[in-house]
């Protein structure tokens, strides 16, 4: 089910530093002119409600609050409390739409099939780059996924055959030979924490010492606070007290920093999309107050809202595709699902 980001963005950038990055590379984007720009619909009236991921909490605010000056008589609930709790909501009828920070599971699909008769129908609205942040001070510069495994995770499934709890043990010296290692990341009920466990654990469990967080914020804020801490958590909440760390994938190959440019290309290996999940019936209309959102989120003026939470844009062709399936309902699901492909 793993989307693949696509190699090639017909997205221009500008080389803006957003804090200071581990070699002065970080640049943000900036949303292709050509990407579809949306315009005010009519008769969008009535209420709908999003469930789902923390970390997109402020992302749909932003969507939310555009919408609400197109169509005063139109009423959006956002729920930000984790991914976990969007498929519930999705599959009970309580929400509309759930917001992900991770792709739903063969068993959630497979319960909302059973349920409904079809597929939830997948709408992937941004890039992001889970990064693992440390405190600006810390001089480690990367650590492989086996580094990370040890540190993190009781079960070291990726192979490295000890347990990682001391900055010594990545050959830091002063201070830092002396230090245990403070781990930081989400609770339970976030998205985030699930990617993490799949990609850096292997399916394994957190370390009892993680401290968990329900916000993606707090977990920077934490390793903020402790120059020993590490923790996990999206790109767009980098503050400039912490730094984002390179990341390789086993020992011997290239540390790749958490960039625009390396989560499109896809040589970043904790790289993901955000998603939409909607409820969207192949024999019904959809509802328009979810169309909108849908549409407003993958729009030129959606993708800037993205670009200002910190996160990264989707490729114009792909953004294009789906603009145009949820301009036109009844095609909707089908377009959905053939963007991105899954591995």
């Amino acid at each position: 089910m793993r989307s693949v980001l696509q190699a090639s963005a017909l997205i221009s950038l500008m080389g803006v530093l957003v804090g200071p990055s581990v070699s002065n590379a970080q640049l943000k984007p900036v949303v292709d002119p050509q990407i579809q720009s949306y315009a005010k619909a009519t008769g969008v009236t009535g209420a709908l409600t999003v469930a789902g991921s923390e970390m997109m909490k402020a992302l749909s605010h932003r969507w939310e609050s555009k919408l609400r000056e197109f169509y005063p008589g139109l009423a959006i609930h956002i729920q930000g409390i984790g991914s976990e709790t969007g498929p519930p909501a999705l599959l009970e009828g309580k929400a509309q739409i759930a917001a992900m920070s991770r792709q739903l599971t063969k068993k959630e699909i497979e319960e909302f099939t059973k349920r409904y008769g079809y597929e939830p129908t997948e709408v992937p609205v941004a890039a992001d780059a889970l990064s693992v942040f440390v405190h600006r001070d810390n001089p480690i510069s990367g650590m492989t996924l086996p580094e990370l495994d040890a540190v993190f995770c009781k079960e070291h499934r990726l192979g490295l055959n000890e347990d990682r709890i001391s900055w010594s043990q990545f050959g830091l010296s002063g201070e830092w030979s002396d230090a245990s290692i403070t781990l930081i990341g989400r609770n339970k009920v976030s998205g985030t924490a699930t990617f993490f466990r799949e990609q850096v654990c292997g399916n394994g469990d957190f370390k009892d010492s993680l401290k968990a967080e329900a916000g993606a914020a707090s977990v920077v804020m934490g390793v903020k606070k402790d120059r020993y801490a590490v923790g996990f958590s999206g790109i767009g909440y980098r503050i400039s007290a912490v730094k984002p760390i390179s990341i390789a994938v086993a020992k011997g190959k290239p540390f790749i920093e958490p960039t625009f440019e390396t989560v499109t290309d896809g040589t970043y290996p904790l790289r993901r999309h955000l998603f939409l999940y909607v409820n969207k019936s192949p024999k019904q209309a959809m509802s328009p107050a979810v169309m909108e959102f849908v549409k407003f989120a993958v729009s030129f003026e959606g993708q800037q809202a993205v670009i200002q939470e910190g996160f990264f844009p989707l490729p114009t062709a792909q953004l294009n595709s789906l603009f145009a399936a949820w301009s036109q309902p009844l095609q909707a699901a089908t377009a959905a699902h053939a963007t991105p492909a899954r591995n």
